[in-house]
């Protein structure tokens, strides 16, 4: 739909004074938005949310709130139709859900609808957001394996969960790049990874690359309260993942420069940290949203920044209520310090959707096909 045309009809049920006649256009407005699953109208900067409800009040929630219930929307005089007009950056990607009477609950008017780790949200696009997940590439690629295998931890003295994904390559190189991926099962489930691996495979767009997918027992302890993960991380997990793809055929973590690991928000904490502690072991971080502010930044103060020159870092962050300050920071303290950083921003919030949209970018950049280093 047309914003200006909406709008000026917005507009119009304000001024209009017959309230039989507001009634019944303000219906036939909404009807034609909910049939269009237009919600919300978009141009440039502008967007245009509107509602039908009998409700006393109803807000939207979303990433630029921190998902707290403060953008009200208002209602038309004599009429059930709620509207609201924000502003957002002309290349942001965004999720909300309403709050009609106190209750949650998704946009009618709304069809694109996606799982974060606390349910379902609607999703917009503003006028100039472009997709470059490689979630969909326009056609069906042969899918990689993904095995589950139950490991026993002496460091964490429990078992653990972890998921190898090995590409569906003909054949499988001798030697393949490495990446370790915190919050696994999420990173499977909601960031759909392998997926977008398969595709970069497939375009090419990727040296081969296999991955390991592991999940937390207590993210809070285990991610940023705690080094033994980090310990389970390198001197048990390497060497088991080695193995397993040493017994298929395939060479892996021969070299730190082969080995990345990546993680969101608290997994973004973990990955760089991992990386510090253990330079010889892992040489690549893929950052996502990371956690820096943890314990009151304790990351920018500990010792093993001085081992950050010869680490290659990619940070990203979303500008919505996400971590930038502290991630911009992070880009420049590990430049000083001699790392190579790409530091990246995106106007989103912190999402399983920023991530997912994300990930390619920050793999490409990381681990980029023979072809693409012959030319640098």
């Amino acid at each position: 739909m047309l914003y200006p045309a909406v709008e000026e009809t917005l507009y119009e049920l304000l001024e209009e004074r017959a309230e039989d006649v507001r009634t019944l256009q303000a219906k036939q407005l909404w009807e034609s938005v909910l049939a269009a699953k237009a919600n919300p109208i978009t141009t440039g900067s502008r967007a245009l949310f509107l509602h039908w409800s009998a409700a006393a009040t109803v807000q939207l929630v979303g990433d630029w709130t921190f998902w707290q219930p403060s953008a009200p929307m208002h209602r038309i005089a004599g009429t059930q139709l709620h509207y609201i007009i924000e502003e957002f950056p002309e290349d942001a990607r965004l999720q909300y859900k309403l709050v009609v009477d106190r209750v949650w609950q998704l946009d009618p008017a709304n069809g694109r609808i996606v799982e974060e780790g606390f349910g379902y949200n609607n999703e917009f696009w503003m006028p100039r957001y472009r997709d470059t997940s490689c979630l969909d590439i326009g056609r069906i690629v042969p899918a990689g394996t993904i095995e589950q295998r139950m490991i026993e931890s002496a460091v964490l003295a429990a078992h653990r969960e972890v998921f190898f994904y090995t590409p569906a390559l003909e054949p499988l190189p001798p030697t393949m790049k490495l990446l370790l991926v915190h919050d696994g099962h999420e990173a499977i489930r909601l960031g759909k990874f392998p997926q977008i691996l398969d595709n970069l495979h497939a375009l090419g767009l990727i040296a081969p690359t296999v991955a390991c997918f592991l999940s937390p027992r207590d993210r809070n302890i285990e991610y940023a309260a705690s080094e033994a993960y980090i310990h389970f991380c390198v001197e048990e997990l390497l060497p088991i993942i080695t193995d397993y793809y040493r017994d298929r055929g395939i060479s892996v973590a021969d070299s730190a420069e082969n080995v990345a690991v990546t993680g969101a928000s608290l997994g973004g904490l973990l990955a760089t940290k991992t990386a510090l502690l253990y330079p010889n072991s892992v040489a690549n971080v893929l950052a996502q949203s990371p956690s820096y502010w943890w314990n009151h930044g304790e990351i920018f103060r500990i010792p093993a920044l001085r081992q950050a020159g010869s680490l290659r870092v990619v940070i990203q962050t979303g500008t919505i209520c996400d971590a930038r300050d502290l991630a911009l920071l992070m880009a420049r303290r590990l430049r000083t310090l001699g790392a190579h950083v790409e530091y990246r921003e995106y106007s989103q919030g912190h999402t399983w959707a920023n991530w997912r949209s994300t990930f390619a970018d920050g793999v490409r950049l990381l681990f980029p096909p023979a072809s693409e280093i012959s030319t640098l």
